[in-house]
């Protein structure tokens, strides 16, 4: 066969009857702004900073006693969780004994302060050979 005979374009499948729309995407319409609007909208934005910075600190306190009373509360909803799953007793157990280390573990980390921290750290780098001799972590 040569070039000439072939047909050219799209092939068509016989027996569907699919309809090809030209669907255009819609457009949003541009909103036009008013220039006092604007110049109103940033007054108001003005006063409600000056309320915002009067109550800023009342709202810190009660951020901390919220964050604190859900860290509690999500503790308590973790335990229930476990204790209501499908776990047999050595997995309720081993569960329980996990969150136990872990809440001590972290609270022993926050006892400690960044200084005693390094303290600690350069004591233990002391106490190594020379084959391991980094200079001492200070701060700063």
């Amino acid at each position: 066969m040569k070039d000439s005979e072939f047909v050219g374009g799209k092939l068509k499948i016989k027996g569907l009857k699919i309809k090809t729309t030209n669907k255009k995407k819609k457009r949003k319409e541009k909103s036009s702004k008013n220039y006092s609007t604007t110049i109103e909208n940033n007054e108001n934005k003005y006063n409600d900073e000056e309320c915002f910075t009067k109550d800023n600190k009342n709202e810190k306190t009660k951020n901390k006693q919220d964050i604190e009373s859900l860290n509690k509360i999500d503790d308590e909803e973790k335990l229930k969780e476990i204790l209501e799953s499908n776990l047999t007793e050595a997995e309720k157990a081993y569960q329980l004994v996990l969150k136990k280390r872990e809440k001590q573990r972290i609270e022993n980390i926050l006892k400690e302060s960044y200084r005693e921290r390094l303290q600690k750290f350069n004591d233990n780098l002391a106490s190594l050979s020379e084959h391991f001799d980094i200079p001492k972590v200070g701060p700063g």
